[in-house]
């Protein structure tokens, strides 16, 4: 058996509290970014992010709108020590046919789109 050695952060695997921790993080993050102003409404409602569970759909006027909000995102959840997986990170834009581009890419990584 190996001596006892101290955790001073994270939780233990399995740790019941792990999911509801993650869940008030996330949740700091999401309302962070629904502070950033977005020119998408719905009635009187601006909208910059779409959220259930872990999933998270952020919404911009074009690309680029939608590559800030991925950066503050990414540079939010970093303060709350969460860390975005792209590898499981899928993006979608809905352009005019004559505008679309084949191949996207964001900080040189190939995008599936």
């Amino acid at each position: 058996m190996s001596s006892f050695f101290g955790n001073k952060t994270g939780l233990k695997e399995g740790d019941p509290l792990s999911p509801i921790l993650f869940n008030l993080a996330l949740q700091k993050v999401i309302q962070s970014i629904k502070m950033f102003p977005s020119d998408i409404r719905i009635g009187k409602e601006q909208l910059n992010i779409l959220a259930y569970a872990d999933d998270i759909a952020l919404i911009g006027k074009n690309e680029i709108d939608v590559r800030k909000l991925f950066v503050e995102m990414e540079n939010i959840a970093r303060k709350f020590g969460l860390q975005i997986n792209q590898e499981k990170t899928k993006y979608m834009t809905f352009e005019r046919k004559d505008r679309l581009k084949k191949n996207r890419t964001f900080e040189n990584k190939k995008l599936q789109i």
